[in-house]
Protein backbone atom coordinates (compact mmCIF):
# COMPACT_ATOMS: atom_id res chain seq x y z
CA UNK A 1 0.00 0.00 0.00
CA UNK A 2 1.38 3.54 -0.84
CA UNK A 3 0.03 7.17 0.55
CA UNK A 4 -0.45 10.09 -1.77
CA UNK A 5 3.37 11.24 -0.13
CA UNK A 6 5.05 8.59 -1.37
CA UNK A 7 5.14 7.15 2.17
CA UNK A 8 4.54 3.19 1.97
CA UNK A 9 3.03 1.00 4.14
CA UNK A 10 4.06 -2.66 4.80
CA UNK A 11 2.16 -4.99 6.14
CA UNK A 12 3.49 -8.35 8.38
CA UNK A 13 1.15 -11.26 8.23
CA UNK A 14 -0.28 -12.69 12.01
CA UNK A 15 1.91 -15.60 11.87
CA UNK A 16 5.20 -14.16 10.44
CA UNK A 17 4.98 -11.49 13.40
CA UNK A 18 4.06 -14.13 15.81
CA UNK A 19 7.16 -16.55 14.36
CA UNK A 20 9.08 -13.18 14.65
CA UNK A 21 8.42 -12.42 18.33
CA UNK A 22 9.16 -16.15 19.42
CA UNK A 23 12.77 -16.04 17.36
CA UNK A 24 14.33 -13.20 18.91
CA UNK A 25 14.50 -14.40 22.43
CA UNK A 26 15.43 -18.00 21.03
CA UNK A 27 18.45 -16.58 18.90
CA UNK A 28 19.48 -13.99 21.46
CA UNK A 29 19.76 -17.17 23.74
CA UNK A 30 21.82 -18.81 21.08
CA UNK A 31 24.26 -16.57 20.94
CA UNK A 32 24.81 -16.47 24.28
CA UNK A 33 23.96 -13.31 25.93
CA UNK A 34 27.18 -12.90 27.87
CA UNK A 35 29.18 -12.45 25.12
CA UNK A 36 26.98 -9.91 23.26
CA UNK A 37 28.23 -6.67 22.61
CA UNK A 38 26.11 -3.54 24.33
CA UNK A 39 25.66 -2.25 20.40
CA UNK A 40 24.49 -5.83 19.52
CA UNK A 41 22.61 -5.85 22.79
CA UNK A 42 20.81 -2.69 22.06
CA UNK A 43 19.71 -3.72 18.23
CA UNK A 44 18.18 -6.96 19.40
CA UNK A 45 16.13 -4.46 22.06
CA UNK A 46 15.07 -2.28 19.08
CA UNK A 47 14.13 -5.31 17.01
CA UNK A 48 11.63 -6.48 20.15
CA UNK A 49 10.65 -2.73 20.40
CA UNK A 50 9.88 -2.63 16.74
CA UNK A 51 7.59 -5.90 16.80
CA UNK A 52 5.99 -4.90 19.89
CA UNK A 53 5.29 -2.10 18.13
CA UNK A 54 3.87 -3.95 15.06
CA UNK A 55 1.47 -5.99 17.19
CA UNK A 56 -0.17 -3.35 19.70
CA UNK A 57 1.42 0.61 19.70
CA UNK A 58 0.76 1.71 15.67
CA UNK A 59 -2.46 3.10 15.11
CA UNK A 60 -4.02 4.35 11.50
CA UNK A 61 -1.58 6.56 9.45
CA UNK A 62 -1.96 10.48 10.36
CA UNK A 63 -2.40 10.59 6.92
CA UNK A 64 -5.93 8.95 6.46
CA UNK A 65 -8.63 11.24 5.63
CA UNK A 66 -12.05 10.96 6.90
CA UNK A 67 -15.06 11.65 5.00
CA UNK A 68 -18.56 11.99 6.28
CA UNK A 69 -21.56 10.25 4.94
CA UNK A 70 -23.45 12.93 4.68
Amino acid sequence: MELAQGIKLHQIKEDDLALLERAIPEVTDAMGVVSLSPRIRTQLRQIQRVLSNVRWNYGPPSEVKVIDAD
